[in-house]
């Protein structure tokens, strides 16, 4: 009598119906010189139906979209390669996991482009296709910040004292915005 033997699960690319070459187009869309593996639409559309949940698990992450999901599952124009994930970050597409390594990503370079010329920035920036809204916000931090008087450090300074408090000598002191303060006596 023969011994039953375990099966494996079969993966989910397996069990799509698609061969690697198709699920690659799905992917990467029709290769630049021989062409789509599909001989009709309707061919390109039943192999997304049968492997996107395949398709969309191996490559839809990193701010990356397959191009089977620029072509059946959204109405923004698929911008390229190279503007592709501020493109997704834009439209509101992109998982939170996503949203929150791509801007830590893009404010890391932004903070590398730091001293260096306009256009070496402009470069920098575009290359690292980081979304011109992040630009001008992180920009206008950075201004905002060179405006604010310094603050001493509080260890080479004497305590402080809340604007408004009375400090019973009736004397001039410092609030903590660096703004002469008249201190009213105690009686």
């Amino acid at each position: 009598m023969p011994v039953p033997r375990a099966t494996g699960k079969v993966s989910d690319i397996d069990s799509c119906g698609l061969s690697l070459g198709e699920l690659q187009e799905l992917w990467l869309g029709a290769h630049p010189t021989t062409g789509s593996l599909f001989h009709t639409r309707e061919e390109l559309v039943a192999a997304w139906e049968a492997g996107r949940a395949v398709v969309m698990r191996l490559w839809a992450h990193g701010g990356r979209r397959p191009r089977g999901w620029w072509e059946f599952d959204t109405d923004v124009k698929y911008p390229g390669y190279d503007r592709e994930r501020s493109t997704l970050w834009k439209a509101g597409v992109l998982s939170d996991v996503e949203t929150i390594d791509l801007m830590a990503e893009w404010r890391r370079e932004f903070e590398v482009a730091k001293g260096k010329s306009a256009k070496e920035r402009r470069e920098h920036y575009e290359f690292h296709d980081i979304p011109d809204e992040l630009i001008e916000r992180w920009q206008g931090a950075r201004k905002r910040r060179k405006r604010q008087p310094a603050i001493s450090s509080p260890v080479n300074m004497a305590p402080e004292k809340a604007p408004g408090v009375a400090s019973g000598t009736g004397s001039r002191e410092e609030d903590v915005s660096g703004a002469s303060v008249v201190q009213p006596a105690d009686h």
